[in-house]
């Protein structure tokens, strides 16, 4: 601050020293181009105020801490909301807190089947099937287990977004006349766009950034600080350079966790996501012909499991898996050339313990549940025909 005192000393000393005179008016010439910048900023604000735009931000950011609150508050099994009471309690007498997961199986259109997962699911027997699972043309439908009071983002290859609490997906029974078209679609893909994932969201809170990757391996970190803009837009971008490629998997992570990148050729990339770009860039070296299977944010510690279209079985400990230094590499190869030679792919990879399900899904169509601790012992999946992909849940 310029005092009148130091204005006085600054005369005196251009009296003095003229020499100083030139120094003393830079100075002064410089504080005054600070004061003009900070009052246009002022006058901004005023007028941001006047006009009730400061006032929407604000009440915009008052919504998403309310919308991240009530996440929590259902995932965490807390209160409710009524949608979500009327959807847990639809079952006369079973406790709404002990509802099993849902099985989300969906599909480049934008369809979704939802199945609830029996609480003690029966290895042995086939859960049901799906004749006309396969549509030509499109890729292969996903499987997604999650919690009835979960909280999704479906994210399009358009880059565009949108939330949905899975208690709003009307429940599915498996039976023999199964297919799509008794299958809902929450979001109807617009122009030439198509459902690219679906993202459990409800501890979104808890998360420092959106971890973004695509199907050629590009990646980039997103942090969580933006996720009221991109709630509101219904945008989170598409992720890609390529052309030919496009948006694969969005996970939350924390800035000490780690990002698994898993491809079809069998290369497992594990990156620091503390290293990651927040532009997109490729972060890991995929064949012409590869392409990710699987990405998402493993524990500390566990086990990872990897399925091939064959249903054999690879088992890891994450403790022993390196953390790559680079992006330029190709990662760990997780199959031997001859192999990857024979024809053999990775069609999932999840981390795991041996207290959790599987849900195997086959190109024939059919379901199948399997305990992860015989899965261990067994090291396969029993297939007539071929996996297509695996999801990994806990039963309670």
């Amino acid at each position: 601050m310029i005092t009148p005192e130091k204005i006085e000393e600054w005369i005196k000393e251009a009296e003095q020293r003229p020499s100083s005179g030139p120094l003393i008016i830079q100075f002064i010439a410089n504080r005054l181009r600070e004061l003009a910048g900070r009052n246009e900023e002022l006058l901004a604000e005023n007028i941001a105020l006047l006009t009730g735009k400061r006032v929407e931000e604000y009440q915009q950011r008052i919504n998403h801490l309310e919308y991240q609150v009530e996440l929590l508050k259902r995932q965490l099994k807390g209160e409710l909301s009524e949608a979500d009471l009327h959807s847990l309690t639809a079952t006369p007498g079973k406790p709404a807190l002990l509802q099993p997961p849902s099985l989300l199986l969906y599909n480049a259109l934008g369809q979704v089947l939802r199945f609830e997962i029996p609480l003690s699911p029966n290895p042995s027997t086939p859960w049901f099937k799906f004749p006309s699972l396969i549509i030509p043309e499109i890729e292969p439908p996903r499987l997604l287990a999650a919690p009835a009071t979960e909280e999704l983002l479906l994210v399009f290859t358009s880059g565009r977004a949108a939330t949905l609490p899975l208690s709003s997906l009307p429940l599915t029974a498996p039976g023999p006349a199964l297919d799509w078209s008794q299958a809902t679609t929450p979001d109807e893909p617009r122009a030439v766009e198509q459902l690219a994932c679906l993202v459990p969201i409800s501890r979104l809170a808890l998360a420092d950034v959106f971890l973004q990757t695509s199907r050629r391996g590009y990646a980039k970190k997103i942090n969580t600080s933006l996720a009221p803009s991109i709630l509101a837009n219904h945008f989170i971008g598409t992720g890609i350079r390529l052309p030919a490629d496009r948006t694969f998997a969005i996970a939350l992570g924390q800035k000490d966790d780690r990002l698994a990148l898993v491809s079809a050729e069998g290369y497992l990339q594990l990156l620091e996501v503390a290293s990651l770009p927040t532009a997109i860039e490729e972060v890991i070296r995929l064949g012409i012909s590869d392409h990710l299977v699987a990405a998402f944010v493993p524990p500390a510690q566990g086990a990872l499991l990897l399925a091939t279209q064959t249903g054999k079985l690879i088992h890891r400990t994450l403790e022993g898996l390196e953390t790559a230094v680079s992006f330029w590499t190709k990662g760990q190869a997780l199959l031997s050339p001859a192999r990857r030679e024979q024809g053999v792919r990775f069609v999932a990879a999840a981390p795991t313990a041996e207290g959790d399900y599987a849900a195997a899904l086959h190109l024939d169509g059919g379901l199948t549940l399997h305990a992860v601790k015989d899965l261990f012992g067994s090291g396969v999946i029993p297939t007539r025909s071929e996996l297509v992909d695996v999801a990994i849940f806990s039963p309670q």
